[in-house]
């Protein structure tokens, strides 16, 4: 199924360690991670909503679940919805609109292999990276691009292990962790990138322990929350001040959001979300978005928009 692949990776699923939180933050970013107002975010007739992503101009990204299962992606402008579907795809997950207005997602095929793809007002170009596998569960997955014009993301090869890329106009650059394992489900994820090349991302060890990171490209600092169990932090956004959100895993397998600035945590709880909060985005004027589980399972996107 795509969408734990997504959550997993794309959005960073990531594990992380004590908070060597990237970059500086400025000092007005605290308003990031100061209560505010939650808004839910449903893609009207849609069996379930994630919101992705979200842009300084305010337009949320994502996708939803239809009827049958299958994956849309959509986007969001002040409550006004539209669909992203890539041309003959089996499902289609946007992730992520820039601030000029390009997409970018992923898509996946008849044979359950994916393809990331950009979006630029319908036409639509695809994302294959060197060394992705072409069967289902494998091949490239598009989590970012930032305004300069550059994507990150991932790829999982024909054994089942993950390396994270950077694709400037299709150079692509390979971002594995030196302590990274290289067997099956193991390896390098890149989540995202912001416009001044800091990413997040994870990498699961040969023992199992999965370790999130965020800061410069192709170094590896550590991100932990300290109110989640050992390796249970999954970092997925930083924006340009250097503010990371994300979320860990607790005991009983739900999700607990968080903003991160100067090393400090504050927990982001949508009260709605009864069986757990996920954080995908931050934008650089503070609004997070991400998804929240309810008591019947079903995922609700959701908009935090900062006290000021």
């Amino acid at each position: 199924m795509a969408a734990p692949l997504l959550i997993a990776g794309t959005v960073s699923a990531l594990a992380l360690a004590p908070a060597a939180s990237a970059a500086a933050a400025s000092d007005d970013t605290a308003a990031v991670a100061a209560p505010g107002q939650y808004t839910t975010i449903d893609v009207p007739g849609a069996a379930s909503t994630v919101a992705v992503g979200v842009n300084d101009l305010g337009v949320v990204s994502g996708f939803y679940f239809d009827s049958s299962g299958n994956e849309h992606g959509f986007l969001d402008r002040d409550g006004t919805f539209s669909t992203v579907d890539v041309p003959g795809a089996a499902d289609t997950l946007l992730t992520v609109t820039n601030d000029l207005g390009t997409a970018v997602g992923y898509y996946i095929d008849g044979n359950g292999a994916a393809h990331g793809f950009i979006d630029r007002g319908g036409r639509f170009t695809t994302i294959n990276a060197p060394g992705a596998g072409p069967a289902s569960g494998q091949g490239t997955f598009a989590a970012n691009m930032n305004n300069l014009g550059v994507i990150a993301g991932f790829s999982i090869d024909s054994s089942g292990v993950q390396h994270g890329f950077i694709d400037r106009g299709g150079r692509f650059t390979t971002i594995n962790a030196p302590d990274a394992g290289t067997a099956p489900g193991e390896g390098t994820s890149v989540g995202y990138i912001n416009d001044l090349g800091q990413v997040t991302g994870s990498y699961t060890e040969s023992n199992g322990d999965t370790i999130a990171f965020a800061g410069p490209a192709g170094t590896f600092p550590v991100v932990s929350d300290p109110a989640g169990p050992p390796f249970s932090t999954l970092t997925a956004a930083i924006n340009d001040a250097g503010v990371v959100v994300g979320e860990y895993v607790d005991a009983d397998g739900d999700f607990h959001g968080f903003a991160a600035a100067h090393g400090v945590f504050t927990p982001v709880e949508d009260p709605a979300g009864t069986a757990g909060t996920n954080v995908t985005a931050v934008s650089n004027l503070g609004v997070i978005v991400g998804f929240y589980v309810d008591s019947n399972g079903n995922f609700h996107g959701f908009e935090l928009s900062p006290s000021r």
